[in-house]
């Protein structure tokens, strides 16, 4: 099943503050090993949309770790083939 992923405002905006976060604290090259997993995590959950925990608020809604530092919710819309990122957050901030 080829799968799309679409990012929302907010999944690329929190996106881009882990990237400045590792950038402020890390090298160069934990940005680009972070950069590197993170697409193939995204990869990964093209052929398998359903990994994580299904919400019990929010329908085809799904949660769970991208690594060791993040959690991921996404939106799986089967008809529409697409899987929608909509937040990326660090696990030490609350939510």
């Amino acid at each position: 099943m080829a799968l799309e992923i679409v990012w929302t405002t907010r999944a690329e905006r929190e996106f881009e503050k882990i990237i400045a976060y590792i950038e402020e604290n890390w090298t160069q090259r934990e940005v680009q090993n972070f950069v590197r997993e993170s697409f193939r995590f995204f990869e990964l959950l093209t052929e398998h949309p359903e990994i994580f925990e299904k919400s019990d608020k929010q329908k085809n809604v799904y949660r769970g770790p991208m690594d060791n530092h993040n959690i991921l919710t996404y939106r799986f819309k089967r008809r529409k083939k697409q899987i929608e990122l909509l937040n990326i957050r660090s696990a030490k901030r609350k939510p």
